[in-house]
């Protein structure tokens, strides 16, 4: 038996004893990362026999000189646990990697942005790479302290970058294609970073979009006439009439689509106005029929009651009926 058959077998014997441990340290160091607030899903395995080996031989086996007769095909197997964290935003990933700073420590670090964005003419999916290990625990009966001398490879990428990964491992032979498919490639890839880039955007101009309602709340800003409703002016007058309510992103992204088909001119002066007029009318209409009624509801009937032709169908037949008693 040659030296590397005799590493090999005994790599086996480790991996076979040690495979049911290896899971309960996956799922352990799974519970961990999932708490993170900003990883939306967490996913992770234990690799394979035959990938370790696999890699050991096509990466590791080359550097080793001969004179080494000593080495362990364990030592160089850092990724037999790996886990995919993946987050929504860029700026989360940075996130992530200082949250989980608290519970351990780097061992090493592979950054593909910033490899990527060192090179002309490759492609590929961004993301980043950590080689990790529990911080040492004083008792080696916790959970941590059986499993702190695990050493695992967590990848932290946003969702684009998570799609653009799964994209990337079904095209075949990447690095030995015509010029003209991979230009083809790197457009691809480039159209996924801006995406990245641009969601994020996006994201900041909502929040920037949110704050400025709240602002124009506290400071007791007026309506503004004639400008167009979107979510954030209804909301805007939404919170002034019923600043108790919570409402959902969802369900008024929805309701003023729908508000905005029945009249693509409605403006937030025109709601507001309508509310003002007839908000106490709704209140006569619940005591009437002994209910309460919702704010989307009471919104419904102010806008029916300012213009009964245009927003007909905002109301059923019976909610019409009950304005008439």
């Amino acid at each position: 038996m040659s030296i590397l058959e005799n590493k090999i077998t005994n790599f086996k014997v480790h991996y076979d004893r040690q495979y049911e441990f290896y899971h309960k340290a996956l799922n352990f160091f799974m519970g961990i990362i999932g708490s993170v607030k900003e990883v939306e899903t967490v996913s992770g395995r234990v690799k394979n026999f035959e990938e370790c080996i696999s890699k050991f031989e096509r990466k590791y086996l080359p550097k080793i000189t001969p004179q080494n007769t000593s080495y362990k095909i364990i030592d160089y197997i850092s990724d037999i646990i790996g886990i995919r964290a993946v987050c929504f935003y860029l700026e989360d990933v940075d996130k992530i990697r200082k949250e989980l700073k608290k519970h351990f420590r780097e061992i090493n670090v592979t950054n593909k942005n910033i490899q990527l964005e060192k090179t002309e003419n490759k492609f590929g999916y961004r993301s980043l790479h950590l080689d990790l290990a529990l911080k040492k625990a004083d008792n080696k009966d916790t959970e941590e302290g059986k499993y702190y001398k695990v050493h695992f490879e967590l990848q932290i990428r946003t969702l684009i970058q998570d799609a653009w990964s799964e994209l990337d491992h079904k095209i075949k032979y990447k690095k030995s294609i015509p010029l003209g498919l991979k230009r083809r490639i790197n457009r691809l890839s480039a159209l996924f970073e801006l995406a990245d880039e641009e969601f994020i955007n996006i994201q900041k101009e909502i929040s920037h979009e949110e704050k400025r309602i709240s602002q124009r709340i506290k400071k007791g800003a007026d309506v503004e006439k004639n400008m167009p409703l979107d979510v954030f002016r209804f909301l805007f007058v939404a919170i002034k009439h019923f600043p108790e309510y919570n409402f959902i992103e969802f369900k008024v992204d929805g309701f003023v689509q729908e508000l905005l088909n029945m009249n693509k001119n409605l403006t937030e002066s025109d709601l507001n106005e309508a509310l003002i007029k007839y908000l106490q009318k709704t209140d006569i209409i619940a005591d009437n029929e002994n209910r309460g009624l919702n704010p989307y509801t009471k919104i419904r009937y102010c806008l029916y009651l300012s213009n009964p032709l245009l927003f007909n169908k905002i109301l059923s037949d019976y909610q019409k009926q009950t304005i008439i008693k």
